[in-house]
């Protein structure tokens, strides 16, 4: 017998939403999914919770009324507010979000399908959203040679953001892989670290230099007094988060004038992008990253405009064909 809901029941206080997320949540859980998964649901019922109408039974939910959901999503979430002005500024959300919540959306609906709640999947033949291709963003070297050589090593924190830089660029890591790191998680005698919590959930192994290694000795080292089992700590011995390194990596660009925005995430395409610069295997960037697909790593085969123009130039078929010394004479101005 299906469980399908009661349609004559007309003030719901939200009272549907609640039981949706309830039950999503609770069967959610048990699939064991990454906490940042769970993040994305969330945001989700918050959305359904500031856009959809209290009296409306989500149960009941029309493929007509998702879509404009997502539509809302995309050109009139108000993402920003100013807190001194008091105003918003409607922007939208980004086409890659706006189809991460879809993706989300269907799978909550799924399971209500699933488990026979409802019959059909109002998400289901929604469309993800078509999006422009983005240049990949990455940072200059001399950004980096500035930024590491401008901190001092004999400061903690100075030592702690250098050696997480090397980290950065070492194994490609992601922030969140490389700050819940743990001493365990090392193995000094291969050079290697195991990235248990990851974005796809898939464990994976990554290598690192030497260098990396001397760095990560002596900080282990360093923080041994707070017998913690993480690597990367505060100044108090609690573990550094995401949004504590960017506030320090913003400090330090400030104060060392580097004027090039540069967020966690840049360190993994810049080590990416020259991996295969230098002469890496796509294959071998491929399982370093963690990707499932290996159209995912061809984004950093892309040329920067400045290799473009001067293989360009250094190439051009027309160097081989025609003999460029007649373009160093000085032409008679004749008129036929």
């Amino acid at each position: 017998m299906k469980r399908i809901r009661n349609t004559s029941i007309n003030n719901f206080d939200n009272k549907s939403l609640n039981e949706i997320r309830s039950i999503v949540i609770s069967y959610k859980q048990s699939q064991n999914l990454s906490p940042k998964t769970f993040d994305v649901y969330k945001r989700v019922f918050k959305e359904f919770d500031i856009y959809f109408d209290k009296n409306l039974n989500l149960y009941e939910l029309k493929m007509r009324k998702a879509s404009q959901f997502i539509e809302y999503l995309l050109k009139d979430k108000v993402y920003y507010l100013d807190r001194f002005h008091n105003t918003g500024r409607v922007r939208g959300i980004k086409p890659t979000t706006v189809n991460t919540y879809l993706k989300a959306c269907k799978s909550i609906y799924q399971v209500l399908v699933d488990l026979e709640y409802i019959e059909s999947n109002p998400f289901k033949k929604i469309k993800t959203v078509k999006r422009q291709e983005e240049r990949i963003k990455t940072i200059p070297e001399d950004d980096i040679n500035k930024l590491i050589d401008s901190l001092d090593k004999n400061y903690y924190t100075d030592f702690r953001m250098i050696v997480i830089i090397h980290v950065l660029l070492d194994t490609f890591g992601r922030i969140n892989e490389v700050l819940n790191m743990k001493v365990e998680d090392i193995d000094f005698e291969t050079n290697t670290i195991y990235f248990g919590e990851t974005k796809s959930n898939q464990y994976r192994y990554v290598p690192f230099s030497n260098k990396t290694k001397k760095l990560l000795i002596e900080l282990i080292e360093e923080t041994k007094e707070f017998r913690s089992d993480y690597i990367f700590l505060t100044q108090y011995g609690t573990v550094m988060t995401p949004n504590n390194f960017r506030s320090a990596l913003n400090r330090y660009l400030k104060q060392f004038k580097i004027s090039t925005h540069i967020t966690p995430h840049m360190f993994r395409h810049t080590a990416s992008t020259l991996f295969l610069k230098n002469g890496g295997s796509i294959n071998v960037l491929q399982k370093i990253l963690g990707h499932k697909k290996i159209t995912t790593t061809e984004i950093y085969t892309h040329l920067s405009i400045e290799d473009v123009l001067n293989q360009s130039e250094e190439y051009s078929p027309l160097n081989s064909i025609v003999n460029t010394r007649k373009y160093n004479k000085l032409r008679n101005k004749r008129r036929k």
